[in-house]
């Protein structure tokens, strides 16, 4: 950490943004994975541009960034609920930057003041692609894991010898303007005890939907009496090598459970994927959830790497 210099940033500006964006940049094509989350990134830009739509719940509480020689090298984002003492946070350091574990360390460090400095609560701090050395540097601040999320990769297309029979269905492409209000309520149903799919509103969706990847083509509704009883919902990758194609988001509505829906939406999903052109499906799903688990590693998906929350209770 020789020669840095921390500073906490409550208010941040456009050049900031787009510093803070360079590095994150930098360090997701160097590692192979992203830097920093969808929703962190959400937060930053709602923060600089309060018109942009915010990314859930949650909002930028403040940055601790690290700069040597006038350069942004490290930035962990600190964020959350207006409504609860609850934080999260994410810490990106800049591997070519001199000592990345000691930079790391001062960023965990700073923001564990920041949230006990605001009155306490619980701090949540996420690692992707954890490490020992995440194991570590959490254990030194007083973190404990909590969640291990893995992310599951399988080849396209899914071959016959991994299919299994099973209910027809049939789907159709989500219809921006007048799906909206079916959608979050099978969703939140579905999601009702996850810590983040759980609670979108319609801003949160509208959100998604104003991102470049987005195709409606590619969430697929299923329907039962006209109401949405289940969806699949996929997402593109194309800075990827390869390109992926990922289940980003899937769930039936409780009322429809014990069906089957849940693989013969999947096996929608990734068929969707594969007639686009790709060839490596992904998805991301908590590690105790021992039945998504086995159901996916039953089509053929294996596990790729584990992103990993660990959480603190700050007095």
């Amino acid at each position: 950490m020789e020669g840095s210099e921390l500073s906490v940033v409550t208010a941040p500006d456009r050049r900031l943004a787009r510093e803070v964006t360079a590095l994150v940049d930098r360090v997701s094509r160097s590692t192979g994975h992203a830097a920093v989350s969808e929703t962190k990134r959400g937060a930053l830009t709602h923060a600089v541009d309060p018109s942009s739509p915010a990314a859930g719940p949650a909002h930028l509480v403040a940055a601790v960034v690290a700069r040597s020689g006038g350069l942004v090298l490290g930035y962990a984002p600190v964020v959350g609920d207006a409504h609860a003492p609850q934080y999260a946070m994410e810490v990106v350091v800049d591997p070519t930057g001199g000592d990345a574990p000691a930079m790391a360390d001062a960023l965990v460090g700073s923001a564990t003041d920041l949230v006990t400095g605001l009155g306490g609560g619980t701090l949540r701090l996420w690692a992707a692609q954890a490490s020992p050395s995440d194991d570590a540097r959490a254990g030194a601040h007083g973190f404990e894991i909590e969640r291990n999320l893995i992310q599951m990769r399988c080849g396209l297309p899914v071959p016959d010898g991994r299919r299994r029979p099973g209910p027809g269905i049939r789907t159709r492409p989500f219809r921006p303007g007048l799906d909206e209000a079916g959608w979050l309520a099978a969703n939140n149903r579905a999601f009702a005890a996850h810590p983040e799919q759980g609670h979108w509103d319609l801003a949160t969706l509208e959100e998604r939907e104003k991102e470049p990847w987005f195709d409606p083509d590619g969430l697929l509704i299923l329907e039962e009496g006209g109401q949405v009883a289940g969806s699949c919902w996929t997402k593109i990758h194309t800075d990827t090598d390869p390109a992926m194609g990922e289940i980003y988001v899937i769930g039936v509505d409780p009322d429809f459970h014990g069906r089957g829906w849940g693989r013969a939406l999947t096996e929608a999903g990734l068929d969707w994927l594969a007639h686009r052109g790709l060839t490596v499906g992904m998805l991301y799903v908590d590690a105790d959830n021992v039945t998504a688990v086995s159901l996916y590693r039953s089509m053929g998906f294996v596990d790729h790497h584990v992103d990993r929350a660990y959480l603190r209770h700050l007095a």
